[in-house]
């Protein structure tokens, strides 16, 4: 998947972020490294990511 910061914001080679690009789930590099243990274990994660993404994009630092 594509390589992402703290804020799931989509990274350059060069490490910076791509402005207005974001990626959760498994359409972002996995938080398991290269495996896949199982169905589903990829949603929490996502969820995560896509509250996280969700707060940025919004402007909330809180």
């Amino acid at each position: 998947g594509l390589l992402t910061n703290d804020k799931a914001q989509v990274i350059k080679k060069n490490g910076e972020p791509i402005d207005g690009l974001y990626a959760i789930g498994n359409n972002a590099a996995s938080s398991m490294g290269e495996s896949y243990p199982g169905a589903g274990v990829t949603i929490g994660p996502a969820l995560t990511f896509g509250y996280i993404a969700a707060r940025h994009m919004s402007g909330s630092n809180d």
